[in-house]
Parts: structure tokens; sequence; C-alpha cells
């Protein structure tokens, strides 16, 4: 008899571990949706504050030749559209902060813990080298770059001369 309790005993926590490893698997994946979702909203934010702004857009894409210390010069503080452009970079360059921190590969053996990396993360880095062209975002990168995390401090540093290689095209905004 005790060796049909031990039996059920094994098959019982079998069953258990497998159920667990199961739950644990979609949890996973219903973690990496809802970031993937969070981040299309904000996106869709984003998209949303440049439709209502058109002078944003204008405002960035006029400026798209001048140098980064344009950005940190005494004439922009009077003009209320550098306010508004300032503050729609500082949102995109945090949208980018988080979906660099967001598709990072695990270092570590425990990397199984943390939600399935997003999708396409080459596609996302290209965008974001094309953004960081503007001398605006490179302007508060060199100066201010310590509000921002890890994973977009070491994109800009491992990317700064590919991004400062080319100009800014003034069309993309």
């Amino acid at each position: 008899m005790d060796e049909v309790n031990l039996y059920w005993t094994i098959l019982v926590a079998l069953i258990s571990a497998g159920w667990i490893v199961t739950t644990f698997i979609r949890d996973r994946i219903s973690q990496s949706l809802a970031l993937s979702s969070a981040l299309t909203s904000r996106l869709m934010e984003y998209d949303r504050l440049n439709l209502e702004n058109p002078d944003i857009q204008k405002y960035i894409s006029q400026h798209s030749a001048k140098a980064e210390e344009y950005f940190r010069s005494e004439q922009v503080l009077d003009e209320d559209l550098f306010y508004k452009a300032k503050t729609l970079v500082y949102n995109q360059l945090n949208l980018f902060d988080e979906i660099l921190s967001m598709s990072s590969k695990p270092s570590n053996s425990w990397a199984f813990l943390r939600p399935a990396e997003l999708v396409e993360k080459a596609d996302w880095e290209e965008y974001i080298r094309e953004k960081l062209r503007h001398p605006f975002y490179r302007s508060i990168l060199l100066h201010e770059k310590h509000i921002y995390g890890a994973s977009l401090r070491e994109f800009w540093v491992s990317n700064q001369s590919l991004i400062e290689s080319k100009p800014a095209d003034p069309f993309i905004w």
C-alpha cells in the first residue's frame, strides 16, 4: 500500500509542477503583452500630440540643421515653441529609454524570470538612431543624459558616432 501512495504522491507532484510551469509561462507572456500594449499606447499618445500640435513638428523640422549648442543658447529661452518642443523631445526620449530597457537581452541565468523581449528590436534601434540625429535630441543627450536610464545612455554611447555621421532629415518630423 505504501508503494501505491508513493506513486500517487509522485504523480500529483509532477502534475502540480507542470501546472506551475504552465502558469508561469502564461504569466510571462501576459506581462509581455501588457508591456507591449503600454508602449503602443504611449506611441499613439505621441502621435496624437504631433497631430494636435503641428507647430511643434514645424519647429523641430525648421531647426534640424542647427547645432546642438543652439538649443542651449539664451535666444531659445524666449521662444514658447522651444518649451513645447523640448517637452515633446523629453517625452520621446523617455519612450526610447523604455523601449530599449524592455527589449534588452537579459544577461544572467535568471533571465527566464523576466518577460519576453519586444520583437523587432533592430527596427526600433534604427528608428531611434534616425530620431537622435536631430540636434535637439543630441543636445539633451549630451547635457542631460543623467535623467535617463542606463539603456538609453548605453545606446547613445555605443551609437553616437553613427548617429552624428549623418545630418538630421528635416522631413521625418
